[in-house]
Formats: C-alpha cells, sequence, structure tokens
C-alpha cells in the first residue's frame, strides 16, 4: 500500500524529528510556564532531538536490516539531521526576530555548508568505512552549541544575545566544511555525554 516500510530501525530517528517539531512549537507559540522563557524549552528539545541522533545507529545496528532498509536508514538520518540541526536553530532565530539582510545571509550560509557537510557524509558513509574520526564539524553539534548559549538568555540584554547567536552560525557553519578532524563518539561518552545533556536542560530550566 505504501512505498516504504516504518522499520523500527528508524524509530528513533523519527522520534528526534518530533522533538524538533514540538520545539519549532514553541519557538512560535511563545508559551511559557512559570517564569521560564518560551525559548528555553526550544533549546531543551533541540537537545532530546541529538540525543536521538546520538542513539539512532547504535539502535538501527541491532536490527535485523536489508541493504535497502540500510541505504534508506543513511538517507532519513541525514534528512533528519537538515531538519533537526540546520532548519531548527535558524527557526528559533527567527522566532527571536533576528531576520535582517545580514542574518538571512548567514543562516543561508549555515544551512548550505550544512547540507554540503552531510552529503559529504553520505557518500563516505556509503563506502562502509570505518572510521575513528569525522572530516569537519558534525551537524549534530549545534543540539550543543545553541542550548549552550542559550544560557546566556535573560542574563544578558537582548543585542548582545543575538550577537552572541548569530556569530556562532557564523562560525559553525565554517566549521562544518573545515579540514578538521573531529573524533568519533565512542565508549564511555555514550555515558558523559547524555549527563551532561540532562545537566544542560536543569540549568535551561532553573536559570532566570
Amino acid at each position: 500500500m505504501f512505498i516504504v516500510k516504518i522499520n523500527k530501525s528508524v524509530i528513533v530517528t523519527y522520534l528526534g524529528v518530533v522533538f524538533a517539531i514540538i520545539s519549532m512549537y514553541f519557538s512560535f507559540t511563545k508559551i511559557a510556564f512559570a517564569e521560564i522563557n518560551y525559548v528555553r524549552y526550544s533549546f531543551i528539545f533541540l537537545i532530546l532531538a541529538g540525543l536521538c541522533d546520538m542513539f539512532d545507529g547504535k539502535v538501527a545496528r541491532m536490527c535485523k536490516r536489508t541493504e535497502e532498509e540500510k541505504q534508506f536508514g543513511i538517507q532519513i538520518d541525514s534528512l533528519a539531521d537538515t531538519v533537526n540541526f540546520l532548519c531548527l536553530p535558524v527557526i528559533i532565530m527567527l522566532s527571536l526576530g533576528m531576520n535582517s539582510i545580514i542574518d538571512i545571509i548567514i543562516y543561508s550560509i549555515f544551512i548550505l555548508c550544512g547540507l554540503s557537510r552531510l552529503g559529504y557524509f553520505n557518500v563516505h558513509a556509503e563506502l562502509d568505512n570505518p572510521v575513528k574520526f569525522y572530516n569537519g564539524l558534525p551537524v549534530t553539534s549545534t543540539s550543543i552549541i545553541y542550548p549552550i548559549i542559550g544560557l546566556l538568555h535573560g542574563q544578558v540584554s537582548n543585542n548582545v544575545f543575538q550577537i552572541v547567536l548569530i556569530s556562532a552560525t557564523l562560525i559553525t557553519a565554517i566549521l562544518f566544511v573545515f579540514r578538521i578532524s573531529v573524533p568519533k563518539l565512542k565508549g564511555i561518552a555514550y555515558i558523559i555525554i547524555p549527563i551532561l545533556a540532562v545537566l544542560l536542560s536543569i540549568l535551561l530550566l532553573v536559570i532566570k
């Protein structure tokens, strides 16, 4: 009946996209709970999307998959990354009123560099060569970079906060395609990073 079958190996990837959609919801509805500004919730769900990306590969490898399902998973992962870690940060910044010509130019550079980084990754992933290092900053890094900057929200003036955000966006875009070696996560990192993610989420909630 359908052109694709939803395999359990991509469920975690899809869950990450759902978290990204919830983040967008908080960005534009501007619903606030207690005294916490709505944008903090956007950053928290961005973190959750990042955690899903961190573990979706492990979950997929635990599932029995055909070669077609493996290739489908690779493509879905990159498409999800485009939504979660490239489009979502831009949407959050737009919701903050960051819509000047300079902002739009930097957003374009950011997304184009991110897409190029994902395309590069896909080509090498299809070669099925195990790697210890990534070339260029993975786009998933935005799920940590922006929430950390989000801690400044409400602590500094809006102008300063927006300057920091847009500057970080340009630097991140360059690092996406810059020839640097970034260690691939393994071992204890899968314990430490979720703990740090929880702590960062708590800080986003409690810092006024």
